[in-house]
């Protein structure tokens, strides 16, 4: 009988302990959530403020066709088109939306 008690003693002790552990987990896991999101924001308006920059040198690239001509018009939009191996890619709206400010009148 007094063996029994002691297994007792020690499921409990180890009980406790996983639930200390369990407790810790979820604290990190809930911090880890939070620099994500931050992360997340901060590369929202990276996108945004590079978004914004484009179509600026966009607009003076236009400008600039327009006085010598159509040439350097394809690497234009070769250039502007995502690297689709990278880890964020670009709305396709976007992409709609450069390709038809290029090519059109």
């Amino acid at each position: 009988m007094n063996g029994q008690a002691d297994s007792e003693v020690d499921y409990k002790k180890k009980y406790r302990n996983l639930k200390r552990k369990l407790k810790f987990l979820i604290y990190e896991h809930e911090c880890f959530q939070e620099e994500l999101r931050k992360a997340q924001r901060k590369l929202l308006k990276v996108s945004r403020d590079k978004s914004f920059l484009l179509d600026r040198l966009l607009q003076y690239e236009n400008v600039d066709e327009d006085s010598s001509g159509e040439q350097g018009h394809e690497k234009l939009v070769e250039d502007l088109v995502p690297d689709t191996s990278a880890s964020f890619v670009a709305p396709p709206l976007r992409l709609w939306r450069l390709i038809t400010v290029s090519s059109g009148s």
